[in-house]
């Protein structure tokens, strides 16, 4: 729990849906009360579904009102038509709520004057008796510990990213994608138009929740800008954030305008704020994603630019990874003499390179021989690792090779192992399709089993170079700023 003043809004002891839809079976049933149901809320606070139309959605009582509930009622999700919610802001303030979620969407982000006058009497209303707004037009609150989901499928374990966003289709693609990935989150918001709180009221809350060791945002337009730099400079200070800006182009910025009614700005203006607070910039989605699993693993220790590349299965993988490397500004440095002497009293000189990249994955304890022998080289800053899991290949340690076991957490503590040897961050790489089929690890596995273990994983070394280039960048950046990782903190250390 946070002393912050917003930290409430987090931890509803009950929940009201209004606009509950009449047909159980309707597909908007799968909405916002399904997904609270799913996530478990009923089994720490009440859950209470309003349509005046019913008495029943499913075996839980439907209320004709929000005023028919029983007390308190902390938080209130609405997602009936605009012309209704007047109506519902008044029963609001008579209720004594907390905080309300405009799921709620045709309010200023149409254009339109008389809607947005709406929405700003509406939201003063609110303000005026101490009820906080989110949105109109969003998603609201995912809250894994409070058991809070605005889509069905999100986990209800805990992890340490804060993500916000303006956009609610973006918040949910992210929850998903790094899930898959393995990351988990200590609270989402998606906000929409902003009309209460704000890119700035949050960012200056994640800064001091101490759920929260990872800020990313994807953010469309900026509606006080002196508060939004404000509070990105105290967030930034003490946690890394990552920030995607989207409305970049002239098309972008028409988009986003009719999207949540945000104007964009100048993208030059914006880029300089980010610089001067130390926050990471993410150009596209992918970047976003990157940066966040960098962020919160070993990745965030890298301390040079030298890359091993190890595994990969084929010369002409390696020749070009080693462009890619090259690319992102990275570099793919030579081996010492007498490390390469070394590899080849146990690697045979045809079909294997080992002078970096290596092409070559020997058999048993050869393997972690040869991985230490190379993260060892002074040249070297970090290692690009690519497994390959033919059972007859690994260490285990007298076990029978033919036995099942689990490829993907196999390849990861073998990551893991490297690491603490070398004392420097071991990325995981692993190729998509036939490749990665061959090599018998399945990706997402793959990416779980790292993520659990504190280890970067990569879907390309295209990425994960890029990703490593901007971590330096960033961290070169932020001249002045404490050092968020710390030199200290050095790789090895699994996490």
């Amino acid at each position: 729990m946070s002393s912050h003043p917003l930290d409430p809004i987090f931890h509803p002891r009950a929940v009201a849906v209004v606009g509950v839809p009449s047909n159980p079976d309707a597909a908007r049933m799968r909405g916002f009360y399904h997904s609270m149901l799913e996530a478990g809320y009923p089994e720490v606070g009440g859950l209470y579904p309003i349509n005046p139309k019913v008495d029943k959605i499913g075996d839980a009582t439907c209320y004709p009102s929000l005023l028919d509930t029983p007390d308190p009622v902390d938080h209130v999700i609405s997602q009936v038509p605009a012309p209704v919610v007047p109506a519902l802001v008044d029963q609001c303030i008579e209720k004594g709520v907390r905080s309300i979620h405009f799921f709620t969407a045709g309010f200023s982000e149409t254009g339109d004057a008389n809607m947005a006058d709406m929405e700003r009497t509406m939201v003063g209303k609110l303000k005026d008796a101490g009820i906080r707004v989110i949105g109109p037009n969003c998603m609201g609150l995912y809250v894994p510990s409070s058991r809070l989901a605005f889509m069905d499928g999100f986990p209800m374990d805990s992890g340490s990213v804060f993500l916000l966003s303006q956009s609610g289709a973006n918040a949910g693609e992210i929850v998903h994608d790094l899930t898959t990935r393995g990351v988990r989150f200590s609270k989402v918001v998606s906000y929409g138009n902003g009309s209460d709180l704000r890119a700035n009221h949050f960012l200056d809350y994640a800064a001091e929740d101490p759920e929260s060791n990872v800020v990313a945002a994807y953010v469309e337009g900026v509606q006080d800008g002196p508060a939004f730099f404000e509070a990105l400079k105290k967030c930034a200070r003490v946690k890394p954030v990552v920030i995607l800006k989207g409305g970049r182009t002239s098309s972008g910025s028409h988009a986003a305008h009719s999207h949540t009614g945000s104007l964009a700005g100048s993208i030059e203006v914006f880029d300089a704020v980010c610089r001067q607070a130390g926050a990471l910039r993410a150009e596209t989605m992918e970047e976003l994603l990157d940066l966040v699993v960098a962020c919160s693993t070993n990745t965030r220790y890298v301390e040079g630019r030298g890359v091993a590349l190890v595994g990969g299965g084929g010369g002409g993988f390696a020749v070009l990874s080693s462009d890619a490397i090259d690319r992102a500004g990275l570099e793919v440095p030579k081996l010492p003499p007498e490390a390469v002497a070394e590899m080849r009293e146990y690697i045979p000189v045809a079909g294997s390179s080992v002078n970096n990249p290596i092409d070559a994955f020997p058999d048993g304890a050869d393997v972690e021989r040869m991985l230490t022998t190379v993260g060892n080289a002074s040249v070297i800053d970090t290692m690009f690792l690519s497994p390959q899991t033919d059972r007859s290949r690994w260490n285990r340690s007298g076990e029978d090779p033919a036995a099942d076991f689990d490829m993907a957490a196999e390849a990861a503590d073998l990551m893991v192992r490297t690491e603490s040897a070398i004392g420097k961050p071991v990325v995981g790489i692993l190729r998509s399709g036939r490749m990665a089929r061959m090599m018998g690890v399945d990706p997402k596995s793959f990416m779980v089993a790292c993520y659990e273990r504190g280890v970067g994983a990569y879907p390309s070394v295209t990425r994960a170079a890029h990703t490593v280039a901007q971590i330096l960048d960033w961290r070169a950046g932020r001249e002045g700023l404490p050092d968020l990782f710390g030199s200290e903190a050095n790789a090895g250390d699994g996490s």
